[in-house]
């Protein structure tokens, strides 16, 4: 009897176990359901097709299990094949900028541009965001073909998704915005110098040329390879120094304290505590706002700070001066448009000018001080105002010529000879003139902040005077032009450097800088002049 009943009791003990152990697992099975809290970003496709001219829109999707809008960053890097000559190399472009991801799934248009050109790109995005931790979303090999018309189209379902992870420690410190983000510089020269001996069968002296030139372009990649190794240092170096310096920490701050987000950091130093810095923020809303100046020696010799909340004071002093009323409405009258606006201040005086633009891309500027809150020296630089001011020339022109012509005819009433009269001579074409032209066209430009455009007008200004400066006086390639300069050993080192950089930046290949443009502009003025 006592056995059953201790029978029985275990019995009854081993179904309670039983039963809380099943609870348990249930529990350890639903919890991750409840807590697993991330976001995942896909595409339909891993390789898009698109005709030349037509925008590469893709549609990004994604899937927020949070029960919040996440905010972050997206990064994207875009990576582009170059051919020049025998070289081929690899161009990276990466950037940032905010980025909201809403609760539950939605899709999101993102466009790549437009491309003139049969070309591929190759993306890499990124989503970076905080919650608790920094996690990381990353959709790598993606591809966008540009191709000549729609036969060569080839889209195909493929979707791609990635979830977000717990970033590591190295993740981020490169995600860290005050790291300026390098271009892979080293992938480049590999590249470059890699892929040059796919050629056809050679001989024995083919051989020995190309051996020899691979020991060259070994030296030459050992020597690139140290001076960006170098160059990073150095750079390394200066941000620290920025950072531990007392007047910038205290603009960064103040921008910080208003709301805006540091979201990109450019960094041209001359050495490990000289140089210029500009720093780009922006507010969730929008609202851009830049720091930049020189420091020398550690010390801040000029800090400027541009931010939203500035340019509106700016606005609504200049808004209530009467003069600068009148020149305002003057130029809307005619058409022009106001493109941005610039100040600079200097203790308690601030300087600004208002850039404006018509459909004719004649432009105009309205600049002014502010001195003590006080608006002085408004004055208007206006081409339109100028021509209209010497109006009353015209007549005085057609009046001389008139009397010029009949004094002439008065004084030469024979008739010259048949064989003395000569075939109208074309006046000669100024070409240096016309290059000098188009060199202040790509000054105004680039002050406009039209990038592309600037460095493109400043190489075709150089270029047309070393064609009819060479007497080619035909339109030439800045390849051929080299060519024909090395062919006749005249001076081209400084040429080159000019066309790579303006090739480089009109193709989005490299970032427009001032200290490079005006390197640019003197280089042409100097051979030109």
């Amino acid at each position: 009897m006592k056995f059953f009943q201790h029978f029985k009791h275990t019995s009854k003990m081993y179904t309670m176990n039983r039963k809380i152990v099943f609870i348990i697992v249930l529990f350890m099975l639903a919890t991750p359901l409840v807590s697993a809290k991330d976001i995942t970003i896909s595409l339909d496709q891993s390789e898009y097709y698109f005709t030349i001219g037509e925008d590469a829109i893709i549609n990004l999707q994604s899937e927020n299990t949070y029960k919040e809008q996440i905010n972050g960053m997206l990064s994207y890097t875009i990576t582009q094949s170059i051919n020049q000559g025998n070289f081929q190399y690899s161009s990276s472009n990466t950037k940032s900028t905010s980025f909201s991801v809403d609760k539950g799934e939605t899709q999101i248009p993102i466009s790549f541009g437009t491309s003139d050109t049969p070309m591929t790109l190759a993306i890499t995005l990124q989503f970076s965001y905080t919650k608790d931790e920094l996690r990381i979303v990353n959709l790598d090999n993606i591809k966008i073909h540009f191709v000549s018309d729609e036969s060569q189209k080839n889209n195909q379902q493929n979707q791609v998704s990635s979830s977000s992870q717990v970033a590591s420690e190295s993740t981020q410190q490169q995600n860290d915005p005050f790291a300026q983000q390098e271009q892979r510089m080293q992938q480049m020269i590999d590249q470059m110098f890699g892929n040059q001996q796919q050629q056809q069968p050679q001989s024995a002296q083919q051989k020995l040329q190309n051996n020899q030139l691979s020991q060259d372009s070994s030296a030459l990649k050992q020597q690139m390879e140290k001076q960006i190794q170098e160059q990073q240092q150095m750079k390394e170096e200066f941000q620290k120094s920025l950072a531990q310096n007392q007047e910038f920490q205290k603009e960064h701050q103040e921008l910080l304290n208003q709301g805006y987000n540091l979201t990109n950091a450019n960094f041209n130093p001359s050495s490990n505590n000289t140089g210029n810095f500009e720093l780009e923020y922006q507010k969730p809303n929008g609202e851009e706002a830049t720091l930049q100046g020189q420091m020398n020696n550690g010390e801040i010799q000029n800090i400027q700070k541009y931010t939203a909340e500035l340019r509106q004071q700016m606005m609504d002093k200049l808004q209530e001066n009467k003069q600068f009323q009148e020149y305002q409405k003057q130029l809307q009258e005619q058409g022009y448009l106001q493109q941005d606006m610039h100040f600079t201040q200097e203790q308690n005086k601030t300087n600004v000018q208002l850039n404006y633009m018509n459909q004719n891309n004649e432009t105009a500027s309205i600049t002014a001080e502010i001195v003590n809150n006080t608006v002085q020296n408004v004055e208007l630089q206006n081409g339109e105002k100028e021509k209209k001011n010497y109006w009353w020339v015209l007549p005085v022109i057609i009046l001389l010529a008139l009397v010029g012509y009949f004094a002439y005819k008065k004084l030469h009433q024979k008739p010259e000879p048949e064989s003395v009269i000569k075939k109208k001579i074309e006046k000669p074409y100024d070409y240096k003139k016309e290059s000098l032209k188009l060199l202040e066209k790509s000054k105004k430009e680039f002050a406009f902040k039209k990038y592309k455009d600037a460095y493109g007008t400043a190489g075709q200004a150089l270029r047309l005077y070393l064609s009819y400066e060479n007497k080619l006086n035909k339109e030439i390639t800045n390849d051929e032009l080299i060519d024909y300069l090395k062919q006749n050993k005249k001076s081209h080192k400084e040429i080159k450097e000019c066309f790579d950089l303006c090739s480089l930046v009109e193709f989005a290949k490299y970032e427009a800088n001032k200290k490079d443009f005006e390197r640019i502009i003197d280089i042409a003025t100097n051979i030109i002049a």
